[in-house]
């Protein structure tokens, strides 16, 4: 049992179990015992479906932890539950335990073992600069000061707050080239330019 585990759960999960069973388990002795057995099985599994670290992407982790979390929390309302109503409900709280299983622990498990077996493909890491993006609308603000074509100029004038291409390493090899041409040449290049935006 890790350090982790025991300050996030144990810890916690003994408190809630001691303050209620000062508060209420006069009202029923069997219904507290139940509430002891079902929580610290459900500790133990939990516990050990961590040792076992069965899944190995973080998402599929995430999500049975949750998953046990919300097992766990609704044992206390069940027990409160049958703890006020004892004489109404005896043992037949042992069917909203079972569910409480079926749903968070049988069909969640299913589901996590499904989400296991998906292929997740790696995100690709999306690097953005502000810096290059501020150098490559200035150089081209100072090429489209050089440039004749009104209609290329209003045309990449547009777009020159919004194009994310400004952000590019090849937006800014193409800047780059124009800043020595003229004419026709510079034309060029702006329009290369104006299409990639």
């Amino acid at each position: 049992m890790t350090k982790q585990f025991k300050s996030l759960v144990v810890y916690p999960t003994i408190f809630i179990i001691v303050l209620l069973g000062a508060l209420t388990a006069k009202n029923s002795f069997f219904a507290f015992l139940i509430l002891l057995l079902i929580s610290f099985e459900q500790i133990y599994n939990w516990n050990n479906s961590i040792q076992s670290n069965r899944y190995g992407d973080f998402r599929i982790f995430f999500a049975e932890q949750y998953l046990n979390f919300i097992y766990l929390l609704i044992l206390f309302p069940l027990y409160l539950l049958s703890s006020f109503f004892w004489e109404q409900i005896n043992f037949w709280i042992l069917f909203g335990y079972g569910i409480n299983y079926l749903i968070f622990r049988s069909i969640a498990k299913v589901g996590t073992d499904q989400l296991s077996n998906t292929t997740f493909t790696n995100s690709k890491e999306i690097k953005s600069s502000l810096d290059l993006w501020k150098s490559n609308k200035n150089k081209l603000n100072i090429l489209l000061n050089k440039t004749n074509n009104n209609i290329l100029k209003e045309s990449l004038s547009d777009k020159l707050n919004y194009s994310s291409y400004l952000n590019s390493e090849k937006a800014f090899t193409l800047l780059d080239q124009a800043e020595n041409k003229k004419g026709k040449e510079l034309d060029k290049i702006l329009e290369l330019i104006n299409k990639s935006m």
